[in-house]
């Protein structure tokens, strides 16, 4: 938790930022940093389903949503690190498996000797891609939106639990004063 709040930027490194300027006025907001029961399930889910839409620039990218969406910026940027360069390939392989379910799309339908037909190496890999993008997008939008939503309900139902957790502790707390 020392290293997160260490290398989370502050109000003054925004500022100092060029790159950050042109947001500074906007990220200066202290309710897009604040983790409120609101802006913490909608960093999440904004974190989470970039993460997986985009898969280049997406911490940047989230950074920027957040700040219309009043989500927490922190969480957004940071959650949106789950999918990085390690996880890519099997994000994206289940993006295609769930993409061929949905448009009931099946590889053995590619006829291989068109594939071979394709001069070098490259164009080859450019023929697989062609047939599969079309499972890869329809797969990686249902992913996307799939993973936003049960992490939205997931950080709200969490948040709950953790409010009522110590709402409890207080009860007990007085009562055991008054006692």
């Amino acid at each position: 938790m020392r290293w997160i709040r260490k290398h989370i930027p502050t109000r003054d490194t925004i500022h100092e930022n060029r790159l950050l300027r042109p947001f500074a006025r906007h990220l200066s907001d202290p309710a897009l940093w604040r983790m409120t029961r609101r802006s913490v399930p909608r960093a999440v889910a904004l974190g989470l389903g970039i993460g997986v839409l985009i898969p280049v620039m997406h911490t940047a990218i989230a950074a920027v949503l957040a700040i219309p969406m009043r989500a927490n910026v922190a969480i957004a940027a940071a959650l949106t690190l789950l999918v990085n360069p390690l996880t890519y390939a099997p994000v994206y392989y289940a993006c295609y498996l769930v993409g061929s379910w949905e448009l009931r799309h099946d590889s053995s339908v590619v006829n291989p000797q068109a594939a071979e037909r394709v001069s070098g190496e490259l164009g080859q890999i450019m023929f697989w891609i062609h047939h599969a993008s079309g499972p890869i997008a329809i797969g990686t939008l249902t992913v996307a939106a799939a993973v936003a939503v049960i992490g939205y309900l997931a950080s709200a139902v969490l948040w709950r639990a953790w409010l009522a957790s110590k709402w409890r502790q207080r009860r007990h707390a007085r009562k055991a004063s008054q006692a």
